[in-house]
């Protein structure tokens, strides 16, 4: 039985997370009050979660992979099995890059929307390898006194 690793990425805001995951072919599901995740052969875990992707889509062999709204943030939770190195290889689980990309996912849709929010616009994003710098232009603001 793979047991769930509480992986600490900041995922705020739920648009974001669900069309990252969507960009990976995945159809998560959304429930108001957290539900419990699954393992691989069906059996309910103690681990529950607002945003889930049923193991079916990610494969054969996978537990859910789920994502718990603490009130602040979105707490990924993902099976050891799931992150494991050498399962992406052979099609099995998400694999170790997984979050980095879904984290790189959401970012690129997360900041634009925050700048928006805040009154300015993406100029400029730039990814060089696990790093990405984004140029955001916002308004400026003239005090008069």
């Amino acid at each position: 039985m793979s047991h769930f690793s509480k992986i600490s990425v900041k995922f705020k805001d739920q648009a974001c997370l669900i069309e990252a995951l969507q960009r990976f072919g995945f159809y998560p599901q959304i429930h108001d009050q957290p539900v419990h995740l699954y393992g691989y052969r069906g059996d309910q875990r103690e681990q529950t979660a607002h945003i889930v992707v049923p193991r079916n889509q990610i494969s054969s062999l996978s537990n859910d992979l789920g994502f718990f709204w603490n009130g602040t943030e979105y707490e990924c939770l993902i099976s050891e099995y799931d992150q494991g190195a050498g399962l992406s290889k052979a099609g099995q689980g998400l694999g170790r890059n997984f979050l980095p990309k879904l984290q790189q996912e959401y970012i690129n849709l997360y900041l634009p929307k925050l700048a928006l929010q805040m009154g300015g616009e993406v100029v400029e994003t730039v990814t060089t390898g696990s790093v990405t710098t984004v140029r955001v232009s916002l308004p400026t603001v003239t005090v008069r006194r």
